[in-house]
């Protein structure tokens, strides 16, 4: 089965003992071992952190599979991102980066964030349906 990269929106609701449908769904990701991680998203986690939490989060975050950020992620983010501001869409850079990093793995991103839809060929990953 193929590896999941799971956003930092889905870890937010995961982290606040959400059980929407994404949080389930890392909660399978996760058992599966097909969580995995990139370093935008454990960046954005662990700034958001309370100073309490943060050596939980960060044993959890540690055992997952990483996914190395390489200068072709940052190009192909820089033409992502170029191409939805001429349409007129602005999303965050890291999003871009975020995108680019799975597009280059090969691997689905599990995200709760829209700013994601409007990424072409960025193969998504939402809750099974049962």
């Amino acid at each position: 089965m193929a590896s999941v990269l799971v956003d930092t929106s889905v870890w937010v609701d995961y982290l606040r003992q959400g059980r929407s449908p994404s949080s389930l769904e890392l909660d399978l990701l996760l058992e599966e071992g097909r969580a995995v991680l990139c370093g935008v998203v454990e960046l954005e986690l662990l700034q958001g952190v309370h100073p309490h939490d943060k050596p939980a989060l960060a044993e959890l975050l540690s055992a997952l599979p990483y996914v190395e950020t390489e200068r072709e992620d940052f190009r192909t983010a820089g033409e992502i991102l170029g191409h939805l501001r001429a349409r007129g869409i602005q999303i965050p850079a890291t999003d871009g980066l975020i995108a680019a990093a799975c597009l280059r793995q090969k691997l689905a991103l599990l995200t709760g964030d829209r700013h994601f839809d409007q990424i072409q060929h960025l193969p998504k990953h939402g809750p099974q349906k049962p």
